[in-house]
């Protein structure tokens, strides 16, 4: 399929859309990985209502944007934002200056420019990471299908979608190791969007991705960086859950209903450690 220009309306499905803002593609109807994730985790009110954040910190989805242009487009990021990392803070006449010719949101001072340089170099320096950003065709392409069960209008929006057809998702961690970061994976629905994610595209294109990759930097020096695929098992985990989730929506759209949680009442289960602690309990009193 042909990657079309975004010249200021989002075109029928499927589609590939390039060049379309981030902002506008967060308002762009169709419901998206992170939205089924909301319905998944929490509910379908969770999700109507968290329709807009507006009134919220803009500060974090800015240095995001900024972690992204540093790592996937280099070049764009060494013309358009400026680091400095000589100055503490935000609060410095320095920053406001360069703030009134770069942008406040392109302006980076102290630990903000020490933390974006520091992840662009360690993800540089990573034998394979390197290669599949200098593999990558396009970056952040926007991709518009319809879900062929429920005729829903869905969207993705891969950072990274190499010559050989492999989406590359990135991802910054706290601890990029495999225990933990697969915790992560689970707490943050990344395997539902990852299954989600090769869906849409397959729906959009007419072909699956050849593979799809986590790109993980961690936020903290040394910015240790790991490189994972996910196994066809985890993968069709993911795949059921935003298929649950997708499912509900579609009938929720439907009957413009989004219920929260049930009506009725519930036993409220103790966590697995308190089960664990009331079994010990339990077999420490029992005597023989």
């Amino acid at each position: 399929m042909d990657v079309i220009e975004y010249v200021g309306a989002v075109p029928k499905p499927p589609s590939l859309v390039d060049g379309m803002p981030n902002s506008v593609y967060h308002k762009a109807p169709g419901v998206s990985g992170s939205g089924l994730h909301v319905i998944q985790q929490f509910s379908p009110a969770h999700y109507a209502y968290g329709g807009t954040d507006d009134d919220k910190d803009q500060r974090p989805k800015e240095m995001g944007t900024a972690i992204h242009t540093a790592l996937l487009e280099p070049d764009r990021f060494a013309s358009e934002y400026m680091l400095l990392r000589d100055v503490p803070d935000r609060r410095a006449s320095e920053y406001k200056e360069a703030a009134k010719v770069y942008g406040k949101d392109k302006t980076l001072a102290g630990k903000e420019a020490d933390k974006v340089s520091g992840m662009q170099a360690a993800v540089h320096a990573h034998t394979r990471a390197r290669e599949l950003i200098d593999d990558a065709a396009v970056h952040e392409l926007s991709a518009f299908a319809t879900d062929p069960y429920t005729d829903t209008l869905v969207r993705c929006r891969p950072d990274i979608v190499t010559h050989s057809g492999a989406i590359v998702d990135l991802k910054k961690a706290r601890d990029a190791r495999e225990r933990p970061f697969a915790s992560a994976c689970v707490n943050y629905g990344y395997d539902l969007k990852a299954a989600f994610y090769c869906d849409v595209w397959e729906w959009a294109t007419g072909a699956p991705p050849s593979a799809y990759y986590l790109l993980v930097v961690e936020e903290q020096p040394p910015h240790a960086v790991r490189v994972y695929t996910m196994p066809d098992d985890w993968m069709q985990r993911g795949r059921r859950l935003y298929r649950e989730a997708l499912d509900l929506y579609a009938q929720c759209r439907a009957n413009d209903e989004w219920p929260a949680y049930g009506d009725g009442e519930e036993c409220l289960m103790p966590p697995s450690w308190v089960t664990y602690e009331m079994e010990q309990e339990e077999t420490e009193g029992v005597t023989i």
